[in-house]
Formats: structure tokens, sequence, C-alpha cells
């Protein structure tokens, strides 16, 4: 019965991260970009953290240097529904 209990935890713990990025796409945002820091040992080597319009933190992963040398901290982006990453000219 335990490892049952376990098993379902590992599943659950494996879709999580998965619907909450699938449920992040849905959303729409603007925000400033405060920092950009990188990772080696990570599969998503690359963080852009915003900071929203309604002083929410977002925290955008990416997996490419090209994605992640677009976005200049200070600056401000728009994340519209149904995108992955904030769109890549600042708004004004």
């Amino acid at each position: 019965m335990i490892n049952f209990i376990f098993e379902v935890l590992d599943n659950l713990l494996v879709l999580l991260p998965w619907s909450m990025r699938k449920r992040d796409r849905r959303r729409e945002w603007t925000g400033t970009v405060e920092s950009k820091k990188t990772w080696t040992l990570s599969k998503h080597a690359y963080l852009v953290i915003f900071r929203t319009d309604d002083g929410k933190m977002k925290r955008v992963r990416m997996d490419r240097k090209e994605d992640f040398d677009i976005y200049e901290e200070g600056r401000r982006y728009a994340k519209k529904a149904g995108q992955v990453l904030p769109d890549t000219k600042p708004t004004a």
C-alpha cells in the first residue's frame, strides 16, 4: 500500500511542472526585467526575473542563450496569452 502511495505521488510530481507551464502560457502580463541569472547544471540554464505591473515576480526559464540575450535589465516587456516567452521588443 505504501509503495502505491509513493508511486501516485511520484506521478503527480512529474506532471506538476508541465501543468504549471501550460497555465502560465494562458496568462498575459507586462513587467520589467529585474535580473538575469545563468546555471550550468540545470536543464533550463538561463533565468530572467520580471517584476510585473501588479508587483508579482515572474521567473522565465530558457534553454537557449540567444533568447536570454534578447532581454535587457531595466526594460519593460509584454507577454501575450498563448506565448511561452514575452515579446522580444520592449514596450513603452
